[in-house]
């Protein structure tokens, strides 16, 4: 077959080119850097990805800016003093060899929580760090434990955290107190509970259980009795609906949250303690038809911060409340049109990030004034390019947001990015992105492989299908269990989209995902096999039944709920692309993290197994020291040189547009 070569490579041959080839990448970069910028010849993938702006940017009670940043390839946290410029890289805090997962600052700044997982393993082990001292202390240390810092207390005396230590496929609650070293249980009933918010003296908390996306409840936990309070909002048929807490309005005499149970759209409600089971009261109007993407109360409960998935960009908003459902909405300077990241509110400073196609998340910082007064405060820059990379970001090309009809009349939303000359009539090889979760949303951030790409003369269309959030909950429900291969032909149709509207042309396509994005990157070419040339496989599910099986325990039970129960395994070998391996006709990329614990590395070998004995070679790499996806520097750019080289080999490299 075309483009199909004959296999000769073992695993162990493909996982030690893939140490070697990441160490050589290293090597190798500073001097391919300054050679190309001296030569003034185009940037590479590599310069693409070395594009940095900090992210995760915090403000302390003192001033000092916090950040997660990469400049040696691998995050790591890092403290600018107060009052610093923006383009100062600040004090590096941390030297966790896989990097820091996220951190947290105590509501006085003094303390901050740092969480730091092996090899991409996601248990997160939880240190301390002294902002006075600036030292780093073990805290919560079991690298068989997935621990999470839920909140701080809002008096700053400790935490509260989750950790899955007394069973794989439960987070119990409890609580750190730092003048003890001590951790108390809390909270011990199966589920996978959290914590959003506690009562200024620590007796009282709101928890909530999740099951899956659509199914979440939320309780007030009385610590002193242990007795929990059931504050879930339901629809009016008995059914599901999804609950997340905001936090406590001031007072501590109601709850903010946020529900889809009313009409399927995620809203903010307001429900009053005193009467737990009377109907919440919608605290915003307006938003009838929008999902709520985030909401963040100030630590004083006095001004709150909302972010709205309006077509996938992201809507602020800024309003001033009080212990009742009145609010007041302040006046905001114009917001960089993008998606929206919220950072902290502490006080009256609202921390934020926006990305966008050619921003690639800037924070700022908002500081309310008196909603009686008509100055609108300035946005404060908070964050720089720290990179030296000679790729001119500015002129990056946003997206076009289309919208396709698929097998049976659903309209499915996608962004389109054609590169500059590019047209209808006038094929060129495209990429079809596919997204992860299966619960999650192509928004138009910025993003440094399709920007590259496009530079290169591909397009890329990402698709939402169905299943997707960020459209109501019936659209997110669209695709499960018995729907599943739903979803699968309208990534089909995207394809089928592209060469009817004359951007594309059959075997000119690639289908390209991670995670279920990797499930959709096989099974469209199994569902397809005529319009598609390639497919990338990362970190993708390839049989349901051993997914399931094998997938960490604590994920099973919300999987089965999305994908199918495992006392099904008919069904769920019908939508399994393994079983179909035969029906594969195009070459294939697969990459994998050996530590993966969501999607395991032996789905990836059972599909290179298969398509080997077969006699197909398919482009194999491996990474020993990644989990779900690839956070080390140098394994993304081994990844994606690799990856742009089988674009071009299998499905053409493209005539540079003027």
């Amino acid at each position: 077959m075309p483009g199909v070569r004959a296999c000769s490579r073992s695993f162990v041959t493909v996982l030690m080119m893939s140490l070697c080839g990441a160490c050589s990448t290293a090597c190798a970069g500073a001097a391919e850097l300054a050679g190309a910028a001296e030569r003034g010849e185009e940037a590479t993938i590599s310069q693409f990805l070395r594009i940095r702006v900090p992210g995760a940017v915090r403000l302390a009670a003192d001033g000092s800016v916090y950040a997660r940043d990469f400049p040696d390839g691998i995050f790591q946290l890092y403290r600018r003093a107060p009052g610093a410029a923006i383009t100062e890289q600040g004090r590096k805090i941390t030297s966790f060899p896989d990097g820091l997962s996220t951190y947290d600052i105590s509501p006085d700044g003094k303390f901050l929580t740092l969480e730091a997982a092996a090899g991409g393993n996601e248990n997160n082990q939880v240190y301390l760090f002294d902002a006075a001292t600036e030292q780093v202390t073990p805290l919560l240390q079991n690298p068989k434990v997935q621990h999470s810092v839920n909140v701080w207390l809002r008096d700053g005396s400790g935490f509260i955290y989750t950790a899955n230590d007394a069973s794989p496929r439960d987070f119990y609650i409890y609580r750190y107190d730092l003048a003890t070293r001590k951790s108390t249980l809390l909270w011990s009933k199966p589920g996978q509970w959290s914590v959003t918010d506690v009562s200024d003296d620590g007796t009282r908390m709101i928890i909530q259980e999740y099951r899956s996306i659509s199914d979440t409840s939320m309780y007030e936990l009385n610590v002193t009795t242990g007795e929990a309070t059931d504050l879930t909002a339901r629809p009016a048929d008995g059914g599901t609906s999804a609950n997340a807490a905001v936090g406590y309005l001031q007072g501590e005499k109601r709850v903010l949250f946020a529900s889809d149970f009313a009409n399927g759209f995620v809203q903010l409600f307001v429900r009053d303690l005193a009467q737990p089971q009377a109907t919440p009261t919608a605290l915003l109007r307006g938003f009838d038809s929008r999902d709520l993407d985030e909401a963040l109360l100030n630590h004083e409960r006095t001004l709150l911060a909302t972010l709205h998935n309006e077509d996938g960009y992201g809507a602020l908003r800024v309003y001033s409340v009080d212990d009742t459902r009145a609010t007041s909405a302040l006046m905001m300077p114009d917001v960089p049109r993008g998606v929206a990241s919220l950072n902290g509110f502490e006080k009256n400073t609202l921390v934020f990030a926006v990305s966008n196609a050619n921003t690639p998340g800037y924070a700022y910082s908002y500081t309310a004034g008196n909603p009686r007064d008509k100055m609108i405060p300035p946005l404060v820059q908070m964050s720089a390019r720290l990179d030296s990379e000679p790729v001119d970001i500015a002129g990056f090309l946003l997206p076009e947001l289309v919208r396709f009809k698929s097998f049976d009349g659903v309209e499915i939303p996608a962004f389109l990015y054609l590169p500059a000359g590019a047209k209808k009539g006038t094929p060129i090889p495209f990429v079809v992105n596919y997204h992860g979760g299966p619960e999650g949303q192509f928004r138009p951030g910025f993003d440094r492989t399709v920007q590259y790409l496009v530079s290169q003369g591909y397009g890329v269309l990402q698709p939402n299908v169905r299943g997707s959030t960020g459209y109501g909950r019936e659209f997110h429900m669209m695709d499960n269990y018995k729907k599943r291969w739903d979803s699968v032909k309208d990534g089909v149709e995207a394809a089928r989209w592209l060469v009817r509207e004359g951007y594309s042309e059959n075997g000119r396509i690639a289908a390209y995902g991670g995670s279920y994005g990797g499930f959709m990157s096989v099974a469209t070419i199994v569902e397809g096999p005529d319009v598609f040339g390639a497919s990338i496989n990362v970190v993708g599910i390839v049989n349901m039944k051993t997914f399931l099986e094998q997938t960490s325990g604590y994920r099973q039970k919300l999987r089965e709920a999305e994908y199918g129960p495992l006392s099904d395994p008919e069904f769920l070998e019908s939508v399994s692309p393994i079983k179909r391996v035969d029906q594969i006709k195009v070459p294939m990329m697969i990459a994998h993290g050996a530590n993966d614990p969501r999607v395991p590395v032996g789905e990836a070998m059972q599909l290179a197994v298969a398509l080997q004995k077969r006699g197909y070679d398919p482009e194999l790499l491996f990474f020993p020291d990644e989990g779900h996806g690839f956070a080390k520097l140098e394994n993304r750019i081994l990844f994606n040189e690799r990856m742009v080289k089988f674009l071009g080999e299998h499905i053409g490299k493209p005539a540079l547009l003027p």
